[in-house]
């Protein structure tokens, strides 16, 4: 019997505000982690820790966090999440990424950002699974995103779960806070429905390329919510398929497209 192969996941994170309350969008984190047998580690890679065009690798005993964002509830500064990390992965991480020709720096002080912390409050809230965070080379090409996920997807088989967090689509400039649940700007809607074709159909080619789609620059002023979107197809195995597991425009502007893929009889949710 083979080894149960864990899924890579996109997911879009939303605001801040998805630290509190209880609404669909958590309620699927947990029901998602409830589907999944519990990981060794999780590898975490966050729209909201970039680099230029190498790649800074977390290797720490114990994450801590910070709340890097404004203008929130004081409440939500108040808000605390503790995970242990795994420096022997972070040191096996840092050498697959070092195969596949990447330039590596290690650091050991970086807390996590509230892309990482946020859904692992909603996945795994005890804080009992241990964490890597890997930053985001903005810089580099789609390609080069695409080659570093699958740089890292043989993990998937040695029990640690690849998640990477961005948006599907990502406008704060045109940001409605009174609509949370409009219908959302029509670019937004545009572009989460290709996204969600393209996955249906495994066309890599057309999220590589979807910058030249006419509504991208609109869904995508700067690429860092769109680069981790690549980040988890590249790290599909063969046999993969693609699970919508939350989808909808937020705030007008942001999609919050979440999908897993894995093999079709490791993992599915409804």
């Amino acid at each position: 019997m083979s080894a149960f192969r864990f899924p890579t996941v996109f997911l879009s994170h939303g605001t801040p505000m998805h630290a509190f309350g209880d609404d669909p969008y958590q309620e699927m984190l947990a029901q998602f982690a409830a589907t999944l047998p519990k990981p060794r580690a999780i590898v975490f890679v966050s729209a909201h820790t970039i680099s230029s065009d190498d790649v800074h690798i977390l290797r720490t005993n114990q994450n801590t966090i910070q709340h890097d964002f404004n203008g929130f509830p004081d409440d939500l500064y108040k808000i605390n999440y503790s995970c242990p990390g795994d420096t022997m992965l972070a040191d096996q991480v840092a050498k697959l990424l070092t195969e596949a020709h990447f330039e590596i720096r290690m650091e050991s002080q970086a807390p996590l950002d509230h892309g990482v912390w946020i859904p692992l409050m909603h996945l795994y809230p005890k804080g009992d699974v241990p964490v890597v965070r890997v930053s985001l080379p903005v810089h580099l090409k789609p390609a080069q995103i695409l080659k570093m996920g699958h740089a890292l997807a043989a993990l998937r088989e040695k029990g640690i779960l690849l998640i990477a967090s961005g948006g599907a689509v990502h406008n704060l400039r045109e940001l409605k806070w009174s609509e949370k649940n409009g219908k959302g700007e029509s670019y937004a809607n545009q572009f989460e429905e290709f996204l969600v074709l393209a996955l249906k159909n495994k066309d890599v080619e057309a999220i590589l390329h979807s910058e030249e789609l006419p509504f991208f620059k609109a869904a995508h002023p700067t690429p860092e919510h769109f680069l981790p979107i690549v980040f988890s197809i590249g790290a599909a195995r063969t046999g993969d398929e693609a699970t919508i597991l939350f989808r909808g425009i937020e705030y007008g502007t942001l999609s919050m497209l979440c999908f897993s893929l894995n093999h079709a009889q490791d993992h599915s949710l409804h």
